[in-house]
């Protein structure tokens, strides 16, 4: 875990030195309106011969100036405002970013993406370029961070057995995440069959833990070499939920092929496929380049989908990838594209 911290710091220091934002959140350059003062003076060849008709044309432009007043106050009344965009989530406050075609009219998938053991919202979002996609795809996002630990560190309380709550704090962030949900249905329109799950390492574990313990609300989760609960009596999910395990072949922090504390990545597809009642063999696709640190083509996807309700699962087994895979441009959306193209039917 002493390498899971160094790796991740390392991380966040290269990230936060590329001083990268969302473009939408950029100043816009006010521009002042300049009115030209005529002048009070009136030439004397125009000026009205008697006082009483120009005092009772002064009284008439004034009613008229207020007329347009009250109505330019009216209009601005009546306009609506814009979605509330500020953060969700109280004293733990988490990033809310709305696609540029919301509309309120019309319901939207919601993504919560959460980050690995050390590294921060932030940190993860632009590393994957996870909210950047919003728009494209057409989502809300929302990236919360955990809570910080006795070493200064952000985590999620995924695994009592193995990450990340080495101090024993207890914290509650399966409520934590419920109260997100909850708090962005009220202020938003999410499609309720449509929430979803992006989790890497740490933030892997708790994604998986999510779908075992909520799968009333989760409709689907991707993790990032992150694993999962070793038991499967200790994963007991209500309904069938979308899976995606994405994971490197050489990673030396959760190892692909597991360890006593946590299923490898092979064994939590098997587990996903009998909780879903999925039928038949996974459909192995074409290898892909996701990873610009590995050779090749180095990803190999591997699809079931015939499934309970609609769901799927996927392994996608990068060979030669580590903890920390050099993601290229095309991977975001396409991992993305699998939990959106795959909509829970609730019967």
């Amino acid at each position: 875990m002493r390498a899971t911290m160094r790796m991740t710091t390392t991380l966040c220091v290269a990230v936060l030195a590329l001083g990268c934002g969302d473009s939408d959140d950029g100043p816009v350059d006010g521009q002042d309106t300049m009115v030209e003062d005529t002048g009070s003076d009136v030439a004397a060849d125009s000026a009205p011969l008697d006082d009483t008709t120009a005092d009772d044309d002064t009284a008439a432009a004034d009613d008229t100036a207020a007329a347009d007043d009250t109505s330019v106050a009216a209009d601005a009344d009546t306009e609506p405002a814009g979605p509330d965009t500020s953060p969700l989530g109280g004293d733990r406050p988490a990033k809310v970013f709305l696609p540029d075609a919301y509309d309120a009219n019309e319901e939207w998938p919601l993504i919560i993406l959460l980050h690995g053991y050390s590294a921060t919202g932030f940190v993860q979002d632009t590393y994957l370029g996870f909210s950047a996609q919003r728009h494209d795809l057409g989502f809300v996002a929302v990236v919360p961070d955990g809570t910080v630990d006795a070493n200064g560190n952000q985590f999620w309380n995924a695994s009592p057995a193995f990450c990340c709550d080495f101090n024993n704090s207890g914290v509650d962030d399966v409520g934590y995440l419920l109260g997100l949900i909850d708090e962005a249905k009220e202020r938003f329109a999410i499609d309720a069959n449509r929430v979803y799950f992006i989790g890497h390492s740490n933030g892997g574990f708790m994604s998986y833990r999510m779908a075992c313990e909520h799968a009333d609300v989760v409709a689907g989760m991707m993790s990032i070499a992150g694993s999962s609960v070793i038991s499967d009596a200790d994963c007991a999910p209500t309904r069938p939920v979308s899976v995606l395990q994405v994971h490197g072949t050489d990673d030396p922090t959760i190892e692909y092929e597991g360890t006593l504390a946590f299923p490898s990545a092979s064994a939590l597809v098997e587990r996903w496929t009998g909780l879903n009642g999925c039928t038949g063999d996974g459909a192995e696709g074409a290898a892909v380049d996701f990873d610009s640190a590995a050779a090749g083509d180095e990803t190999t996807p591997t699809l079931w989908e015939s499934c309970d309700d609609g769901v799927k699962v996927g392994l996608w087994t990068m060979t030669g990838s580590g903890h920390i895979p050099g993601f290229q441009t095309g991977f975001m959306p396409a991992a993305l594209g699998f939990l959106l193209d795959h909509e829970r039917v609730i019967p």
